[in-house]
Order: C-alpha cells, then structure tokens, then sequence
C-alpha cells in the first residue's frame, strides 16, 4: 500500500517554550518535555516531536500536517473535526485519543498503544497500522478506504456500521471484538478469528 510520507524540512531545532504559539509552527523539531501551554487554531507543520508529555499542552482546532510523533505521549488528546494528513506516531501512547470526526490521510501508527480510541465519523484513508493495541477502541459509522493492519490487539474493540470491506485481519489479534453485520462484510480473517465473529452472531459451531 502507498502512503504519502511526512514531508518534513527542519530548519531549527526548539523546545515547545522557545516558540512563538499565536501562529503556525512550522519546521521544526521540538524535543523533550514542557511547561503548561495551550495550542489553539493553529496547524502544526514540517515537525517532528520526539519525547513530548502532551499532558501538559492544552489543544484547540490544531490540524496536523507533515508530522512525525516519536516516543510521544498523546493520551487522552481530542482532535476531533480535525485534518490528520501525511502524520506518522512511532512508538507513541495514543490511549484515549478522541478523533470524532477527524479527517485522517496517509497516517501510519506504529507500536503504539492506542487502547480506547475514538474513531466515531471519521474518515480514514491510506492509514497503515502496526504493532499496535487498539483493545477496547470505538469506531461508529467511519469512512474507510485503504486500510493495512499488521499484528495489532483488538480485543474488546467496537466497531458498528464501517465498511471493511476486504480489509486483513489475518494477523491481528480479535479476541472479544465487537462488530454489527454490516462492519462483518467483506473482512478477511482465519479460521479462528471465524469462530469469534460466528459467536458474535448468535451462531454455536459445534466440532
């Protein structure tokens, strides 16, 4: 599958307190931990963010382009309505992520803990994920198209009326996933991964 990357151009390298953040910050590579912030109406572009606790950045309508996050904490981070375009996360914690109606393209999450993830009315296309736990994740009438996954968790995930069509699943871990009839259609899965979803239907396969 073809994924845009990030095009990144660093030009300086700053902590998140040395930057101006009443307008875009753009091109650089912000590194370690800050003080109390808040980003709000701003795009964050041409950056990589390495070793970042967002827990102390407060965000309001900030759209993602060219990003790469690496060793980030992102928990709990709301970019819902938000454009997520050309981002990597590598090696990031995303738990609790609320991306409600986010727009999300060529995005790859790699070893990442994206447990309890909200993907309700998202569009997602070109996203390729890796290693990565997304057990107990929300998805509600998303918008897919082009999807990889790779030896990710999904155990108690949700997921009602997305189309995954001819999405993989081969190689994922689906114990005690949750999915409407209508998410079922089309999926690939092994023989094991069957039984779960049979049993999701009502269905008792007796050997």
């Amino acid at each position: 599958m073809k994924i845009n990357k990030p095009k990144i151009k660093i030009y300086e390298e700053k902590m998140f307190d040395d930057i101006s953040l009443d307008e875009n910050i753009s091109n650089y590579e912000i590194n370690g931990n800050t003080s109390k912030i808040e980003l709000s109406d701003i795009t964050i572009d041409s950056c990589i963010l390495d070793n970042i606790k967002f827990q102390n950045i407060k965000l309001n309508n900030v759209d993602l382009l060219d990003v790469r996050f690496v060793n980030c904490d992102l928990s709990n981070t709301n970019f819902d309505n938000r454009f997520i375009t050309r981002v990597e996360f590598i090696n990031c914690k995303l738990s609790g992520m609320s991306l409600i109606n986010a727009n999300i393209k060529d995005v790859t999450i790699d070893n990442c803990n994206g447990s309890f993830i909200n993907f309700t009315n998202s569009s997602l296309t070109n996203v390729l994920i890796n290693n990565t736990t997304l057990n107990e994740a929300y998805s509600l009438e998303c918008d897919v198209k082009n999807i990889e996954l790779n030896n990710n968790k999904f155990n108690g995930t949700e997921i009602v009326h997305t189309n995954l069509n001819e999405v993989d699943f081969t190689n994922c871990n689906m114990e005690g996933i949750r999915m409407d009839a209508y998410s079922m259609k089309g999926i690939k899965v092994n023989s094991l991964q069957c039984r779960e979803l049979i049993g999701i239907l009502g269905v008792k396969v007796i050997d």
